[in-house]
């Protein structure tokens, strides 16, 4: 009876073990991957912004320009940012920084829509 008792316990022990080693490499290799993206997909900011910031540029040519420029300015800082944030995300791997594995910079993706 000893036996099957203290291999039950093994036997459970070990799967939270388990449980809990699944939990670390899912949440490792999601900070990896959003990570390695947003350094690799960071440039994309910068035509992303300019073509929002031209739909919202009216219709007057002189609007445009200046909603284009505006908009360049706007994708290179978001580009220093995701690269900021993939960076903090490599680097950070193993540690639960910051608290429940969120990105640093919403949306996790250049090509995600919403913009807090």
């Amino acid at each position: 009876m000893r036996t099957i008792l203290l291999t039950v316990v093994m036997v459970f022990f070990a799967a939270v073990s388990f449980a809990e080693n699944d939990y670390l490499t899912g949440r490792i290799m999601q900070k990896l991957k959003r990570g390695v993206i947003n350094v690799v997909s960071a440039p994309l900011e910068i035509p992303r912004e300019m073509k929002q910031h031209w739909d919202d540029g009216g219709s007057e040519p002189i609007k445009k320009t200046a909603y284009l420029f505006g908009g360049l300015v706007k994708g290179l800082t978001y580009m220093v940012g995701r690269v900021g944030s993939g960076i903090w995300d490599v680097v950070t791997l193993n540690l639960d920084i910051p608290e429940n594995n969120e990105p640093l910079m919403k949306p996790d993706y250049v090509w995600s829509d919403a913009r807090d």
